[in-house]
């Protein structure tokens, strides 16, 4: 379902990951200057969607996920890249590698709390000190999501979302900061079911504009050890 429905392509989130691999190539382009051998972990990576097209743009790749099914899709695409079936938070396999840049796409969000805190004390001792850690979270407050989670709470449910003020405070308990900040999707879903293409592109104008990515959909962090 995940391959199938929401990647297919002209879907919401295959808009938004048109963007994300631009943000991509853009950091790679700024690690490598300072960084001749580039050695990249993904945690999380699912069915390789991250890994697979950060693979061939650097000089060691290493994935990590807990889904077997999902690493079984992964494997078809990756060529290049070492896969390992492990949940490093209870299991840390990894222990003692370091690496110059770390992914983490569609995981923090909709994990609790605990185990956001969990993870990131796994991730970010494995962060060179001049590497990156980038991450989403694909359900900002302030947002059009907000609505949706007022909505839940009178039903007595709970969607999942983070702010950027909340998120910066929870990558602070682990020495990190964010040094720099992506945003995009203002124009809600619906849109893009009716008008795929205005939709995105009214997003790609309106996030040009400064200060729009705190109240975009998406937000991409870019985040360094302190």
């Amino acid at each position: 379902r995940y391959e199938r429905d929401v990647y297919r392509v002209g879907s919401y989130d295959d808009y938004v990951w048109q963007e994300e691999k631009k943000i991509l190539d853009y950091e790679l382009v700024l690690l490598k200057k300072q960084i001749p051998y580039v050695r990249y972990f993904d945690f999380g990576c699912g069915t390789g969607r991250i890994i697979g097209y950060v693979e061939t743009k650097v000089d060691q790749s290493v994935g990590v996920d807990i889904a077997h099914e999902m690493l079984t899709i992964a494997k078809e695409k990756l060529h290049r890249s070492r896969l390992v079936e492990a949940d490093i938070t209870t299991n840390d396999v990894l222990r003692g590698q370091s690496f110059d840049i770390m992914t983490a796409f569609r995981i923090l969000l909709n994990a609790e709390p605990p185990l956001r805190d969990a993870i990131l004390a796994v991730l970010a001792p494995k962060l060179f000190a001049n590497g990156v850690f980038i991450f989403n979270i694909h359900g900002n407050t302030w947002s059009f999501r907000l609505p949706m989670v007022w909505w839940y709470r009178l039903r007595g449910r709970r969607l999942n979302h983070l702010s950027y003020r909340k998120t910066k405070h929870m990558l602070a308990r682990h020495g990190l900061c964010i040094g720099r900040l992506y945003g995009f999707g203002v124009i809600p879903k619906p849109f893009y079911r009716l008008c795929p293409h205005t939709s995105f592109f009214l997003d790609r104008l309106i996030a040009r504009i400064p200060f729009i990515k705190y109240i975009s959909y998406n937000l991409i962090f870019v985040c360094k050890r302190v």
